[in-house]
């Protein structure tokens, strides 16, 4: 049962660090007018429910994560 509360955790610090960058979204910084009814109000709000449910974001960003990796790889190595 300690492994929620601490992947929570894990994921809760991960995205404080990295989910600007991460996700390529800031929320604090988009004006009210152009927010869609369904959006979060601010990072905080999103890093929390993120975090919440990080058991099914965080496979799925390392899935997406090595894709990517596998692309830049192959766009270097067809350039070379």
């Amino acid at each position: 049962m300690l492994i929620y509360p601490i992947g929570f955790l894990l994921a809760l610090t991960f995205f404080k660090f990295f989910g600007k960058k991460l996700m390529g979204v800031d929320y604090d910084s988009i004006p009210d007018e152009d927010k869609w009814p369904d959006d979060y109000d601010s990072n905080a709000e999103a890093y929390v429910a993120f975090s919440a449910a990080w058991f099914i974001i965080l496979p799925l960003m390392l899935v997406i994560g090595c894709a990517q990796i596998v692309m830049k790889f192959g766009k270097w190595f067809i350039n070379l």
